[in-house]
């Protein structure tokens, strides 16, 4: 078997060292489960996305963490997807709709070619499902905060879905953002009983005057861990805002999210939501992607 060629991405920034780091290994069709999760062990990111041929759609996709196999990883998604796009895998043209085969169903994409060269890769998430949340004593124990910078009475804390079920917690500024400091053991509990996969607390505006929002998330897996850049938890994020008339349709179409800039890797997601009457009917997150690593990996 021939060694395969591996990429380490930055994802969802336009800067080296910057967004949510990502492996990526190409080719990857001749492995084996047991064999996936060695090279994702071997190479110590928190993901790994292996492409591989799909029967049904452009591309498939599998995702690593350690030993576990994941069911999406936004970040990882769109970055294999970059990747493949400077390959010109999908054509020299730019535009059109495609698909990714993923453990959690066939996705659309599309990747849009900026007037600067740059790439961006745009990813479609599911309809989104909401649920209110009523636990905010318990929430702000375990963020490490006081209720009262929680701006729960404006903004109802909610559990929602685009694929990956998240917690979203409003704060009442970017100071009580940063403040954010969560206890682990309690933070956990509190995920498993809520039964959600990520906690995104969030406020809005941010550092740079074209931000929306500006977010923390907090994932469990593989351990417990802040993440520079959460794909999957910003369309759930910006889809419930839409949904619920708290950032006008009009502006719908260009939501910028900041994350990472307390962990000293900057990122910015965009989302794009459509909206037909009182629903919600499209979600997509894009993201620029710089390679920062190219090699190959032997195998046994």
């Amino acid at each position: 078997m021939a060694d395969l060629d591996v990429l380490k991405l930055d994802v969802f920034t336009g800067d080296l060292y910057a967004g949510n780091p990502a492996w990526v290994v190409l080719g990857a069709d001749a492995l084996d489960d047991t064999l996936m999760q060695r090279i994702a062990a071997e190479l110590g990111g928190p993901e790994t996305a292996f492409v591989l041929k799909s029967k049904k759609a452009d591309v498939r996709l599998r995702y690593f963490a350690g030993d576990v196999e994941e069911p999406i990883s936004g970040h990882c998604t769109i970055g294999a997807l970059w990747a493949l796009a400077e390959q010109n895998a999908f054509g020299a043209a730019m535009g059109g709709r495609r698909r990714a085969e993923t453990p959690l169903g066939v996705l659309p994409f599309s990747v849009e070619q900026r007037p600067d060269g740059a790439k961006v890769v745009w990813m479609a998430q599911r309809r989104p499902l909401y649920s209110r949340v009523d636990e905010v004593t318990e929430i702000a124990s375990a963020l490490g905060v006081g209720a009262e910078s929680i701006f729960y009475k404006e903004f109802p804390i909610s559990k929602v879905s685009t694929g990956l079920p998240t917690l979203l917690v409003p704060m009442r500024s970017m100071d009580a953002l940063e403040r954010v400091s969560p206890r682990q053991e309690e933070f956990l509990q509190l995920l498993k009983e809520l039964e959600v996969g990520a906690a995104m607390a969030y406020t809005w505006g941010g550092l740079d005057e074209a931000t929306t929002l500006h977010s923390r998330c907090y994932l469990p897996s593989p351990a417990f861990h802040e993440d520079p850049a959460s794909g999957m938890p910003a369309g759930a994020l910006a889809a419930y805002l839409v949904e619920h008339d708290l950032i006008p349709k009009e502006t719908a179409e260009r939501i910028v999210i900041e994350q990472g800039h307390f962990m000293g890797r900057p990122s910015k997601l965009l989302v794009r939501i459509e909206k037909k009457g009182s629903s919600v009917r499209k979600v997509e997150v894009g993201g620029s992607v710089r390679q920062s690593v190219r090699g190959r990996i032997s195998l046994p």
